[in-house]
């Protein structure tokens, strides 16, 4: 495989990548809001794109925060590309660039513990394996039915 990482800064290109990608998921996480919702959001935000040689397989989305602490809003890897490692090197080469940018704090929203799906279990396992770590759960704003977990990497 040739991976590599590229910023994209067109949002129709944005919209694109990202019901792509998403589309091809069985189940992908993040707060409970359409695929549509998602992909209109990360016309806001930074894109970075995972091409394999010159084919678009994923991405990652990500916010400020604050100037201190990022989030990474949405991202993800075509299904047939899972357990190759990519999601490792993608993470790393964030972790990079926030750095450079004197970022303290990514943080992920996920699900809680208690979802059943067996791809949320790794993704929930990938985050820890990461070095994320949890930090709260949002009851008030998502309500109990459908709490969602911040988990926290420190970048120093």
């Amino acid at each position: 495989m040739d991976i590599k990482f590229k910023k994209i800064v067109s949002s129709d290109e944005k919209i694109r990548i990202c019901r792509k990608v998403l589309e091809d998921l069985p189940m992908w996480f993040g707060i409970p809001e359409s695929t549509n919702k998602y992909c209109e959001k990360v016309k806001e935000y930074e894109f970075i794109v995972i091409y394999n040689a010159d084919e678009k397989i994923g991405f990652a989305s990500i916010r400020e925060n604050s100037e201190f602490v990022s989030e990474l809003y949405v991202l993800g890897i075509m299904k047939k590309y899972h357990r190759k490692g990519i999601g490792k090197l993608l993470m790393e080469f964030l972790y990079k660039k926030l750095r450079e940018r004197k970022t303290q704090y990514l943080e992920v929203k996920t699900l809680d513990e208690s979802r059943e799906s067996e791809e949320y279990k790794r993704t929930r396992l990938f985050y820890k394996k990461m070095g994320f770590i949890p930090f709260d759960v949002l009851e008030n704003e998502w309500g109990k039915e459908n709490p969602c977990l911040i988990m926290l990497k420190d970048l120093k």
